[in-house]
């Protein structure tokens, strides 16, 4: 006969196995929603989660987009509570912190892939388009890096007073910039073009230099503005 106590030992169990093989292995073995359960047991204690990780993925359609989603829609899924959405939005930005911690200041941007590794860093998780500003020395060293704006999914504001503030206080030579399109494929817009255009002669009247204009797109790839405009023509005309 089984007891209701053993029924809490089984599922106790249960939580000990999964930490064990993730301690063990890591995530690569887990499906989705076990990954997801195993999120959630640190918000959850007392109850399975198995099923709410099911329950997120049906909603959202798929891990990435479970962490993408606003705190907000996270608490439209039954049994979601507001610490428990939190606990979700923490991952993506400790990543994203951890990414920046690892970099710290020795990353040297000597070729485009270096800077589309640190700039795909940025836009983990991200769901709204933002734009960051990343300062560099005379070596093409990063001196900082600043999330300036953040918008909707298909669009955010740009200041560009802010851009060279930043610029100025951190002593930067040169300057990328970099933007996500969280909805669309990394293709600049007539608008990118225009700001990037606008940016690169003002920062030139400062003697800093616009190293690049990188757009993240919702596929994970990065597209560089200067590389577009070069092979264009665009690049021609702005200098």
């Amino acid at each position: 006969m089984i007891t209701i106590e053993d029924n809490k030992n089984v599922h106790s169990g249960h939580r000990k196995r999964v930490k064990e093989r993730f301690c063990e292995s890591g995530l690569s073995s887990f499906a989705d929603h076990t990954v997801l359960e195993l999120v959630l047991y640190y918000s959850i204690p007392r109850k399975d989660t198995n099923v709410l990780a099911h329950k997120l993925l049906d909603h959202f359609g798929s891990l990435h987009a479970v962490f993408e989603a606003e705190l907000g829609r996270l608490m439209e899924v039954p049994g979601i509570s507001y610490n428990s959405a939190v606990h979700i939005k923490l991952f993506p930005e400790v990543f994203k912190r951890y990414s920046m911690s690892k970099a710290g200041k020795k990353v040297v941007f000597s070729d485009y892939g270096v800077i589309a590794d640190y700039v795909s860093g940025l836009f983990f998780g991200e769901s709204a388009e933002s734009l960051y500003v990343i300062c560099l020395d005379g070596r093409n060293a990063v001196i900082s890096c600043t999330r300036h704006s953040t918008g909707s999914a298909s669009g955010t504001s740009v200041s560009n007073s802010m851009i060279i503030d930043d610029a100025t206080c951190h002593k930067a030579r040169g300057i990328v910039i970099a933007h996500n399109h969280p909805a669309t494929i990394a293709e600049p817009s007539p608008a990118d073009y225009e700001v990037t255009k606008k940016l690169y002669h003002l920062l030139k009247e400062m003697d800093i230099e616009l190293v690049d204009h990188i757009i993240f797109g919702c596929d994970g790839k990065c597209a560089s503005i200067k590389d577009r405009m070069m092979l264009d023509g665009r690049y021609g005309v702005m200098l």
